[in-house]
Parts: structure tokens; C-alpha cells; sequence
């Protein structure tokens, strides 16, 4: 086995052993044991279990992102589009993986150093920035206007899906069904739409009253 796919059955077998026991219920023996050979080979690899944790969790979060990287809306009617990215956005982020590695990431984020930034850079910040050049073209089009489309984007990611997100991280009885979350994408973006399109000024009323 080549050095490549060596490192990724480790992170493989590594993240499957974190997902199910957290940070502070594996040890690198555990790894070993998962992975087979030494544990010098671990150690090849990763300078101690944060490291190790930390790659782990960035494969993850890396699969979990790529399907936003290579989404592309079927285009037309920008109201429809938007609610094209929340649905796709849902999928990604309200399945019970994406949950669980949301949950462990917030577990272990004050112990291991780099964790929260990480997870951040490689997850919410790559959805932000594809949503957000979405609407800086339909900012440069002339149909909304904001200020920051990567803030308004941030926003608008959580008007759609925020507080079902955290009813799932919640593990609360009352999971949302298709009709809720279909129901919660469209209130938000109709709402974003609504106050962020450009309007035609209206003349006042003296200036009517000159012409």
C-alpha cells in the first residue's frame, strides 16, 4: 500500500473511531488496533492524537463541502434559484453525518487547538462564499442590493435553515419533516428578496406638481 492511501485508510478508520467515541474516547492504540501495523506508522503520519484528529475531521468536513463546490443552479428566476441552494444546502447539512461531525467539532473545539477555525474555513465559510458570489451577481445585475454579499449570504444560510439546524444538534423529539424545511426555505428567501430588492424611486410630490 502506497504512502497516499496508507494516510487515508488512517484517517479513515481515525474518524470513524472519533464520530463514535469523541476526541477524549480514542487513543492512538485504538488506531493502530483499527488500522493494523505499529504505531510508529501512526506517528509517520501524524505527531500526536490532535493531529491526527484535526485531519480526520478536515477529510470529513472536505467531503461533506464538495458537493456545494461543484453545485450549480439551473439559472431563470433568481427567487427559484435561491430556493435551489437551500435545498441543496439541506441536504447537505441536516444529515445525521453532517450533525454528528457538527456535534463532535463543537464538543472537542476548545481543546483542540485549531479545530473551530478550521472546521469554519473548510465548511461554513465555503458555503457562505458560494452563496454570497450568487448574489453579488444578482447585486451587479441591478435586482438586489446589499452591501455584503458574503454577509448577506451568511445571513440568508441562516433564515433558511439555522433554527432547524440546531433542533437536529439538539437531538430534540421534533425532527423537521420535508414540509417544514421546504415551508422555511421559501418564508426566508421571500423575505430576503423582498427586502433586498431594488425599487424605482418614486417621484415626491413637488416634483410632480412642477412638471
Amino acid at each position: 500500500m502506497d504512502s497516499g492511501r496508507r494516510r487515508a485508510r488512517i484517517l479513515r478508520e481515525a474518524a470513524a473511531l472519533f464520530i463514535a467515541n469523541g476526541f477524549s474516547g480514542v487513543t492512538m492504540d485504538d488506531v493502530q488496533t483499527a488500522v493494523g501495523g505499529s504505531k510508529a506508522t501512526l506517528y509517520k503520519y501524524f505527531s500526536d492524537k490532535s493531529d491526527l484528529f484535526r485531519s480526520a475531521v478536515e477529510m470529513l468536513i472536505d467531503e461533506r463541502s464538495q458537493p456545494l463546490t461543484s453545485f450549480h443552479p439551473s439559472g431563470g428566476d433568481p427567487v427559484e434559484t435561491l430556493k435551489e441552494f437551500g435545498r441543496h444546502f439541506a441536504a447537505i447539512v441536516l444529515d445525521s453525518g453532517a450533525i454528528a461531525l457538527h456535534r463532535l467539532v463543537t464538543s472537542e473545539a476548545e481543546r483542540v487547538d485549531g479545530l473551530g477555525q478550521m472546521f469554519f474555513q473548510h465548511g461554513p465559510a465555503v458555503g457562505n462564499a458560494i452563496l454570497g458570489r450568487y448574489l453579488g451577481t444578482l447585486r451587479d445585475a441591478g435586482i438586489i442590493e446589499v452591501a455584503d454579499p458574503v454577509l448577506a449570504a451568511s445571513q440568508l444560510y441562516q433564515a433558511m435553515l439555522g433554527s432547524l439546524q440546531m433542533r437536529l444538534l439538539m437531538n430534540t423529539a421534533d425532527r423537521p419533516t420535508s414540509q417544514e424545511i421546504e415551508s422555511s426555505i421559501t418564508h426566508a428567501v421571500n423575505t430576503f428578496v423582498d427586502g433586498t430588492r431594488l425599487r424605482t424611486p418614486q417621484p415626491r410630490a413637488a416634483d410632480a406638481t412642477t412638471r
